[in-house]
């Protein structure tokens, strides 16, 4: 039975919501010590009131991170050779990378790397630069004793390179069905929120990629037609570029409002009507989908590796093209057509969808069940 368990994430603020999670689902089934290395970023103090030992390191999240690499490599030895884990779980690209190579250098039984998305290796030939980073990639990988994929995409992908019996599936990261209990009566007023209205929400890091242009010019489309549609656009911009570009986008839209940031995602969740992710990013699954399913919402998302993983075609939600603002728009306006019933119907097909597929029991399970006696 593995004894000490240490785990490296790629953010505090996931390390908080998700990582905590399941090291206490490894506690409850037996494990003795766990501890968590963690990147030293704004949400550090909160990470310090989690109830595992923890180690900072510091880390970029943009390609700075190179410049963190050696001393990265020899604050994750030192911690490591010290603690001595007999398991070792990394999360992400820049964990994956150093916290494989050195756990398995430095001997640790079973090491575990957790991927979410492998867009890049679609594009392995399509530069110099990111057939190296491919190739280093794969390699470390290939270390670890298991690799932990989110979507069947992926699966697919990896295992043309990595043998088959290594990769695990899971749906996600595995969502805490406790802490999503719908409300019955949302309370709109606390937002200015008119009670006539339909509203969509896109909750989301905001970068090109997630879709957000193809989804305001869409909802431009249909706002004369649809007086009684809001968009809602929640979360933080990746850049200067896609902020101005957005902010020029909506200034003069009646219906499509930006609220910034949320930290309760769940509160601006339920206030939703849809939610909308028309994302053609390389990603696992995306975490406000699988948090919206056990909200109940609708899903309007593309059909796309990790975001289909959400949406049954018409049966919780609509499916479209990536890219696609005709799409879009016919989905949208398919969404507004819905009588109260079809509405209740879907809301209650992404709950079964989400307690069939994405709940964190099942999803820590089929990790535990894999590793926790290799």
């Amino acid at each position: 039975m593995v004894k000490k368990v240490g785990l490296i994430a790629h953010y505090g603020e996931d390390y908080i919501s998700y990582r905590i999670n399941f090291l206490n689902y490894l506690k409850s089934l037996g494990v003795e010590e766990c501890f968590g290395i963690v990147p030293k970023d704004k949400h550090a103090e909160e990470v310090l009131k989690t109830p595992y030992p923890v180690f900072f390191y510091e880390y970029s999240r943009s390609w700075k991170f190179v410049a963190d690499i050696f001393r990265t490599y020899k604050r994750f030895k030192n911690i490591i050779s010290t603690e001595k884990p007999d398991l070792v779980f990394t999360y992400k690209f820049f964990p994956n990378l150093l916290g494989v190579y050195v756990a398995k250098k430095l001997k640790v039984k079973t090491v575990v790397a957790t991927v979410a998305g492998l867009g890049f290796l679609d594009k392995q030939n399509s530069s110099f630069l990111i057939n190296k980073i491919f190739k280093a990639y794969l390699s470390i990988l290939k270390r670890a004793d298991f690799i932990v994929v989110q979507n069947s995409d992926d699966l697919v992908l990896l295992q043309q390179f990595i043998n088959p019996d290594k990769v695990i599936l899971t749906n996600g990261s595995g969502v805490n069905k406790d802490k999503f209990i719908q409300l019955e009566t949302p309370d709109r007023s606390k937002w200015n929120l008119s009670t006539g209205k339909k509203y969509f929400l896109f909750c989301s890091r905001i970068v090109k990629e997630k879709g957000i242009l193809e989804l305001i010019d869409a909802f431009k489309n249909i706002e004369n037609k649809h007086p009684e549609a809001v968009l809602l656009i929640a979360g933080w911009f990746d850049s200067k570029g896609i902020e101005e570009e957005v902010n020029a986008r909506i200034k003069n839209s009646p219906s499509i409002q930006y609220i910034g940031y949320q930290k309760n995602v769940k509160e601006i969740v339920q206030l939703s009507d849809c939610v909308v992710l028309p994302s053609y990013y390389p990603e696992g699954v995306p975490r406000s989908l699988t948090e919206s399913l056990a909200l109940s919402k609708p899903i309007i998302t593309t059909d796309h590796k990790g975001c289909k993983e959400t949406c049954i075609d018409t049966v919780n939600g609509y499916l479209v093209k990536p890219g696609s603002v005709t799409d879009l728009q016919q989905k949208l306006e398919l969404f507004l057509s819905l009588s109260d019933e079809q509405v209740k119907n879907m809301q209650q097909n992404s709950l079964n969808l989400f307690n069939d597929k994405f709940e964190q029991g099942r999803v820590f399970k089929t990790i535990a069940d894999r590793i926790l006696y290799a």
